[in-house]
């Protein structure tokens, strides 16, 4: 299997996997109902996501440590999101 392969797997899957968060963080900022979100679950997703960023960099995989740090920005948003409106209520 030829060198580019892998890496364009990669991409494509960060790509979808990190642009599946983007219709949530959207919702909650428009709409500011974040009550169906779990904040645990988010912590524990960031957590995971941070760990994965560090794991892209040491191994020198790009797609891993490019998506996992876009998704966490993205998980983090929304528990920021979900506390802002937690306040509120």
């Amino acid at each position: 299997m030829s060198d580019w392969f892998p890496l364009a797997a990669g991409l494509v899957a960060g790509c979808l996997s990190t642009y599946s968060l983007v219709p949530q963080v959207l919702k909650i900022w428009r709409e500011g109902d974040a009550e169906a979100v779990s904040k645990r679950m988010f912590a524990i997703r960031a957590f995971g996501l941070a760990l994965w960023a560090v794991y892209g960099y040491v191994a020198g995989s790009l797609p891993i440590t490019i998506f996992s740090s876009l998704s966490l920005f993205l998980s983090a948003a929304i528990l920021v999101l979900k506390m802002r409106a937690a306040r509120r209520a």
